[in-house]
């Protein structure tokens, strides 16, 4: 039985990607800093942050934990790459060969045209630096590791009915004001969370011994303001309204100071405008190719449709 020791597992992602595993017939160590509710072979609870003593045995270590896209420097510092630090250390030392990194698009910075795994990697935001920053780390830890398996996963804009994108964004609409930075009109590949899953599952099942960049994203590349409007069509409310990106950075910068003092975390930080300023089609031909990926939503609409499926049945 292939045994995979999830990190992040109870995150919105990580907890796809365990269900995933778990119907695969994995046995699943889930990695969580809070109780875990759903039912795994063992779970550890423990903040990442802070050093191990060890990890048990396993085939695969699938490296999801960090924090979010729109944080800063300090923050990702604190959290992705101590987090990363310490996984790999206690990971290679206890002698386990396959890793998946769960990377992201923002790696690529300012994206023209669509990004294949071969684009320069010139990142725009703390967020895409720092996940940069633990691609390499983890290359170099891993290097001396005979026959081993190091994949690097550069996932696009992820949703899903419990995803921070859609409960905020879906929260604006309704509230009947969403303000939005700029046109709209930024290139972007999305991808549903079901379909990340199954990239982790086709990383399992045929990568190749070495090391492996794929992108993750689904078949056609959108725009935000694609994206944002059938959201709000879906919904039945007004579309965002968008805004001069100096307006957006202006309000986003006396907020973020304005929390500081607070201390409350900022609705809106210049880092998270820049995130959805920045362009970030990507190809997923390699993945499709090299190891038999087919997203179950190859288009984002297609996707939406089944979100506000089950959000209409849920409520």
């Amino acid at each position: 039985m292939t045994s995979v020791v999830v990190t992040g597992a109870g995150g919105f992602i990580g907890r796809r990607v365990v269900c995933a595993a778990n119907s695969a017939g994995y046995s699943v160590t889930a990695m969580v800093r809070k109780p875990y509710p759903d039912a795994v072979h063992s779970v550890i609870q423990h903040d990442l942050s802070l050093p191990l003593d060890k990890l048990p045995p396993a085939d695969w270590i699938f490296h999801l934990a960090g924090a979010y896209a729109g944080a800063g420097d300090e923050e990702l510092q604190n959290a992705d790459l101590a987090m990363a630090r310490n996984v790999i250390h206690c990971g290679v030392a206890a002698g386990i060969k396959n890793w998946i990194f769960a990377s992201a698009a923002e790696v690529y910075g300012d994206v023209h045209g669509t990004a294949t795994e071969e684009a320069p990697t010139e990142p725009v935001i703390p967020y895409g630096r720092i996940k940069l920053k633990v691609e390499r780390l983890l290359l170099e830890k891993t290097k001396d590791i005979s026959n081993c398996r190091v994949v690097i996963l550069r996932i696009g804009e992820v949703y899903g009915s419990e995803s921070r994108l859609i409960t905020e964004l879906t929260a604006r609409l309704k509230r009947g004001f969403c303000p939005w930075p700029g046109t709209g009109d930024v290139p972007l590949s999305f991808v549903h969370v079901d379909d990340v899953a199954q990239a982790f599952s086709c990383v399992v099942q045929s990568a190749p011994v070495g090391i492996s960049v794929y992108n993750v994203a689904d078949d056609m590349p959108a725009t935000w303001l694609d994206f944002s409007v059938r959201v709000a069509r879906l919904l039945g409310t007004r579309p965002p309204v968008f805004l001069p990106e100096t307006v957006v950075h202006l309000y986003a910068t006396c907020g973020t100071l304005a929390c500081r003092v607070t201390r409350r975390e900022p609705i809106l930080t210049a880092h998270a405008v820049r995130l959805i300023t920045t362009p970030k089609a990507l190809s997923n031909t390699r993945l499709k190719h090299e190891l038999g990926f087919e997203p179950r939503y190859p288009k984002y609409s297609e996707g939406l449709e089944e979100v506000f499926r089950g959000l209409s049945h849920h409520s």
